[in-house]
């Protein structure tokens, strides 16, 4: 019981936290995960608030950054629809490309559902880890939820990295249902508790 007790958290474990996405250098991550060449970004609560109809100047400059910095980066989110296409069309100049469930259907498939390929199902990794040419073990997912963003990551095979939820905003289901399990789960996942105990810089999960 305890041996898939322990295998359960290591699904939900992230390799790495931060207080801030902002506060991500290239320099951090050449330093703790070297081997890392591609970068994925869920979008709502990591990089905006919840559903955020524009992108800070600052958040789409450090993207950049980071792409000239030599990664691939990536954003992966959950999103559908009208939604979809605004992130697109609100990222697409900033990374290298970006991944919704709808973009990871297979278009021979007689009963297509984007649904299935939203996270934490590791479809839109994987596309990001095809996409950038790297095996799934080189792509960092970085996210705000041990459920979608750190489970999606170790399905397929990648890193995670997460960050308290940034802004006010979330969806209902995850602030009621998902975020007061996640609370529980910080001391035994090693993670910090209140958000002032988040650290600056780029920190590994004991």
């Amino acid at each position: 019981m305890a041996g898939t007790r322990n295998g359960w958290l290591r699904l939900v474990r992230p390799d790495l936290v931060i207080g801030a996405v902002a506060d991500l250098t290239a320099a951090d991550l050449g330093r703790l995960v070297p081997d890392v060449s591609a970068l994925c970004f869920d979008i709502d609560g990591t990089v905006t608030d919840y559903h955020a109809p524009t992108v800070p100047d600052a958040a789409t400059a450090h993207l950049r950054g980071l792409r000239d910095a030599g990664y691939r980066t990536f954003v992966v989110s959950n999103c559908y629809g009208s939604r979809a296409r605004a992130v697109h069309d609100l990222f697409e100049p900033h990374v290298t490309a970006v991944f919704t469930p709808e973009d990871c259907v297979d278009p021979t498939d007689p009963k297509p559902d984007p649904r299935r390929h939203g996270k934490p199902a590791p479809d839109m990794v994987l596309a990001a880890a095809r996409a950038a040419q790297v095996e799934p073990g080189a792509v960092l997912m970085v996210g705000d939820q041990v459920f979608k963003d750190v489970l999606s990551a170790r399905r397929a095979g990648a890193r995670a990295l997460l960050v308290p939820r940034l802004g006010p905003s979330d969806h209902a289901g995850v602030r009621y249902l998902q975020r007061p399990v996640e609370r529980l789960l910080r001391p035994l996942l090693g993670l910090p508790g209140g958000r002032s105990a988040w650290p600056v810089g780029l920190t590994p999960v004991p």
